[in-house]
């Protein structure tokens, strides 16, 4: 604030602070020089606090105390406030930065998966074709165990109804979403790639 803004601020304080009328509406000139000494310590205790939001506290300090108000009341809460809209304006600024959409993402981590594969000599290209087809299958219902899409398949082992391993699909899943498979290294009688519907009377053992 600027010290010629503080008799108005001394008057405002003054319809609520009977101390303040001196200072407010000074009749002398030692009431004068007094008035002017406080607005200028005053105006260099307050800064840059704009003279509304100084007004704006004197009347809700006096709302809520009935104690005088001092610059350190009216310096405390602008620092609050401004507080309050740096915070504001930094989880604006968090909103407002775009997210990667799912395919940024997946290219993303199809790079970090290709150069951990080919650090290790294996074929990066084979590697990440296979785990897109297999996000690709995923993405439709099952027609055997009838999983929904987004969930993996299951199997029911005869106990109890459990994930297939390595995260593996049913050939028809395969099928359903036009996407041929690699057949899996294990027999196609093995219990877990028997295309069955969970409650299945369990495989023999062979």
């Amino acid at each position: 604030m600027e010290t010629y803004e503080l008799p108005e601020l001394f008057q405002l304080v003054a319809s609520y602070d009977k101390s303040f009328e001196s200072l407010a509406y000074p009749k002398t000139e030692q009431q004068q020089g007094k008035a002017d000494l406080t607005a200028e310590s005053w105006a260099a205790a307050l800064g840059d606090i704009p003279a509304d939001f100084a007004k704006s506290v004197v009347v809700e300090h006096y709302r809520r105390n009935s104690t005088s108000v001092s610059t350190s009341v009216i310096h405390r809460e602008w620092v609050e406030y401004r507080n309050q809209q740096i915070q504001k304006a930094e989880s604006a600024e968090i909103k407002a930065k775009r997210r990667p959409s799912a395919e940024e993402s997946l290219r993303g981590w199809e790079r970090a998966t290709a150069a951990l594969l080919e650090a290790r000599g294996q074929d990066a290209d084979n590697a990440i074709e296979d785990i897109r087809a297999r996000r690709t299958v995923l993405q439709v219902k099952c027609p055997v165990c009838k999983a929904l899409p987004g969930k993996g398949c299951v199997v029911n082992t005869g106990k109890r109804i459990q994930p297939l391993s390595n995260n593996n699909s049913h050939p028809s899943r395969f099928d359903a979403a036009g996407i041929e498979q690699q057949r899996p290294t294990m027999p196609p009688r093995t219990r877990e790639y028997r295309e069955e519907i969970p409650g299945a009377a369990p495989m023999p053992e062979e």
